[in-house]
């Protein structure tokens, strides 16, 4: 078993080594064609939109991503490498998540169809379950099965961070729920900084959900979940599995 182990953790070096040499390469599009070209971008350009205000420090762009056909990323138009990056830690950095979030329709926009709010996901990586060397917030819709697991629970959630039941994708989740008002008043870096224990020393361990919902008094509401890095349970700390990039829940909205 420990000499599996031993292959297995080498095989997974090996890959995570190769794409962490090719980790520019997401930056080097924002910053050498979508910036550039942000008055006028040709129709080929993955960029679907890029706002540079208040200054190109503070902007993002919507990038289509090339795996799925409703799968869109939120990436800074300044140089920041990911989750574990601290100036997402000062309260005056642009909020990447509730950019995202509003965003969203590009989902719809893409598919044609109406996109109802509870069907949507955002999603960040820990450094180790990440290709790429440039923070980039995941806009898809959630897989049908993560939705009826987490909704399946929704009544044992609050705003104390406490273990999914089960999980989530045979991985361990923590999760809190936050209103509206939350979602805005904080960044959810900021949030998952002071609220896990730990979690401020160790921010690149972790990845990011978040998942809306509409609670029984039809207040919308969201979940927030965090996957810390597990080596022994071969955990990256990836919740992009969580999401589905071809949407089926847009051909299934009345049944969930």
């Amino acid at each position: 078993m420990i000499g599996t182990l031993v292959i297995l953790l080498v095989i997974l070096a090996i890959i995570w080594g190769w794409f962490r040499s090719q980790s520019d390469q997401l930056w080097d599009i924002v910053s050498q064609e979508c910036v550039p070209q942000s008055s006028a971008l040709p129709e080929s350009s993955p960029c679907l939109n890029v706002v540079l205000e208040p200054n190109v420090d503070r902007g993002y762009v919507v990038f289509r991503d090339q795996h799925g056909p409703l799968h869109f990323l939120l990436i800074p138009t300044t140089k920041i490498e990911g989750i574990e990056s601290p100036e997402l830690l000062d309260s005056t950095v642009t909020d990447y998540f509730q950019k995202a979030w509003d965003e969203r329709g590009f989902i719809g926009q893409q598919s044609d169809e109406p996109l109802p709010r509870d069907i949507v996901s955002l999603t960040i990586n820990s450094s180790y379950g990440r290709s790429q060397d440039q923070l980039h917030i995941h806009i898809s819709c959630i897989k049908p099965d993560v939705k009826a697991h987490l909704y399946s629970q929704l009544d044992q959630f609050s705003e104390q961070w406490s273990k999914v039941e089960d999980g989530i994708n045979g991985n361990d989740y923590i999760a809190r729920t936050l209103t509206e008002d939350q979602f805005q008043q904080m960044s959810l870096f900021l949030r998952l900084a002071e609220e896990v224990p730990d979690a401020e020393n160790h921010m690149g361990s972790y990845g990011l959900a978040l998942v809306p919902y509409t609670s029984n008094t039809h207040v919308p509401m969201y979940l927030l979940l965090a996957n810390k890095l597990n080596i022994l349970s071969l955990n990256l700390g990836y919740t992009g599995d969580i999401q589905d990039y071809q949407c089926d829940l847009l051909k299934t909205t009345g049944k969930l």
